[in-house]
């Protein structure tokens, strides 16, 4: 009786242990691979897989600038900068390839948003000084 209990146990541990390997196969493809990466200078992202939102929040100053750059492959993004709370300086769905210039209207900090569906690509959002007056 005794040795009946332990190969019953034995086999209900090699049963769960299967269970649990076959089931961590199943979960949800990969949502973002990739890098990163955001300083004072700016904000740029490359990926493989991009199907979820990535947020920043950057402290900029009135009159300065963001050089921004979009470029897919594969997919396309929705993009938002602006401050909580207000309208945003720039939002665009569907994003595919774009390169342009936001300038800050005034100083505060803005979250800048990019939601991938099924992307591939890379974008950058490159502070720059305000420009002078001449």
């Amino acid at each position: 009786m005794k040795n009946r209990i332990i190969q019953r146990t034995f086999a209900l541990i090699i049963l769960l242990s299967a269970v649990s390997c076959l089931l961590a196969g199943c979960g949800k493809p990969t949502a973002f691979e990739g890098y990163r990466v955001s300083d004072e200078k700016g904000f740029w992202m490359e990926y493989a897989i991009l199907d979820r939102e990535e947020t920043v929040d950057m402290s900029l100053v009135e009159g300065e600038q963001l050089q921004v750059s979009m470029t897919h492959v594969i997919g396309d993004v929705d993009v938002r900068v602006g401050r909580m709370g207000k309208e945003p300086i720039y939002q665009g769905s569907g994003q595919t390839n774009a390169d342009f210039v936001l300038i800050i209207p005034e100083t505060g900090t803005y979250r800048i948003s990019i939601t991938g569906h099924r992307a591939k690509g890379a974008v950058s959002f490159v502070r720059t000084a305000a420009e002078e007056d001449q």
